[in-house]
């Protein structure tokens, strides 16, 4: 058992090191309980299909998980022209985190399913738990990056650029991957 909490834990860091980035941007932008849900509503959604994975249901094949990248190129396209600032309506809203959250851990199911198929029934609940407090940690370091003031100022005085370019960017690697 101790070695599968170990797994668990190399495994999200390993698959969401980049997350972090993402996060600060979200946290720099939006309310921070807008951006745990989302977060928690994304992982809670790669962790669901990844266990679906491991026991041999797959809704995506895996030639087709790369095109999951069209959605942060479609949501850094709309930021490009959406010059409001009410979040709910620019696509950084809970569901808009949770769809980057998805599209930027379509590699994390690659991981993961191997990762659950290879665990018995209490190792994986044991896993999910250790999912969920991975990701309050990595809200919690998104949250204190965003709060610095000199990346603080930064991000705002940016956003409007740094937010469209990450995510079609961040698309594109996910399309070309």
């Amino acid at each position: 058992m101790p070695s599968s909490v170990i797994t668990s834990i190399v495994s999200f860091i390993g698959t969401n090191i980049d997350d972090i980035f993402i996060l600060t941007l979200f946290f720099a932008q939006c309310k921070a309980l807008t951006v745990v849900l989302g977060q928690y509503l994304g992982m809670g959604a790669l962790v669901g299909v990844s266990l679906l994975g491991a026991f041999g249901l797959s809704f995506i094949p895996e030639g087709y998980i790369h095109w999951l990248g069209v959605i942060p190129i479609l949501l850094g396209v709309k930021a490009i022209f959406d010059r409001r600032e009410d979040e709910s309506k620019s696509g950084t809203g809970v569901f808009g985190i949770a769809l980057i959250t998805v599209a930027n851990g379509a590699d994390n199911i690659g991981v993961y399913i191997p990762l659950f198929a290879g665990y018995s029934l209490p190792e994986s609940l044991l896993a999910v738990a250790i999912f969920a407090v991975m990701t309050a940690l990595w809200c919690f370091l998104g949250k204190k990056l965003a709060s610095l003031p000199w990346l603080s100022a930064f991000l705002q005085k940016y956003k409007r650029v740094i937010v469209p370019v990450v995510f079609i960017a961040l698309g594109a690697y996910i399309l070309l991957g």
